[in-house]
Order: structure tokens, then sequence, then C-alpha cells
């Protein structure tokens, strides 16, 4: 759905998390609510946001079967993370029920075939 369907800025998310956007003259920032560990935060440029791995399993929901495989494999090239770092974090109880979880896990599965790497 397009940002500009949210006139008031709160929507909830494709994995059912609540979400906001703040409209901006540079950029717009959409902030979603959930409970992340702190092994899933980083800092950069001084602000506290999530990993590339949690990131990508966040919005993996926003993206077709299709566009998927091809965003973990630009992730990969820029050693953001590997499919063995997917594969262990999408494993932890935490988010076994997570949407984009199961949506990379199928991704994986497409690009090296099931099980770990």
């Amino acid at each position: 759905m397009p940002l500009d369907d949210h006139p008031d800025g709160y929507f909830v998310d494709a994995n059912g998390r609540p979400a906001e956007v703040h409209f901006g003259d540079e950029f717009d920032l959409i902030v979603h609510y959930d409970d992340i560990p702190e092994s899933d935060i980083t800092i950069v440029g001084g602000i506290r946001c999530t990993t590339a791995l949690r990131t990508v399993i966040d919005i993996a929901a926003e993206y077709g079967p299709e566009q998927l495989p091809h965003v973990l494999r630009h992730c990969f090239d820029r050693r953001l993370f590997s499919a063995r770092d997917a594969r262990d974090r999408i494993a932890r109880p935490d988010l076994r029920t997570h949407p984009g979880a199961t949506l990379v896990a199928q991704a994986l599965d497409r690009l090296d075939g099931p099980g770990p790497r």
C-alpha cells in the first residue's frame, strides 16, 4: 500500500505490527513498532536501528516471492550477512512465527536449497 494512503501516518505493516510514517521534505521516515532484541540493533550515523538482517526480515513481507531472493543475494554480495547468519537468526524462537522470517526461509531455500549453509 502506498504511504500516501495513510494520511494520519499510522498503519499496520505486512507483518501485522503497528507502524507510522513521518512525511519529510527530503525523505519519509517509517517507524515499525516491535519487541526487538538488542542483538538485532546496531548504530548507523549515531542512530539506533535494526541490523541489515533484521531489516530484511522485517520488510520481507513487503516484497513478492520473486523479488526477495534478489534482495538476499544483494546483501550476500555486499557481505552484510550470510545465508547461514540468516538461517541461524530465523531459527530462534522469537522469529518462528514472524511472517517475514518465514518468507526469508522460503527465499533461502529457493536460492540454496533447504538446510544450514
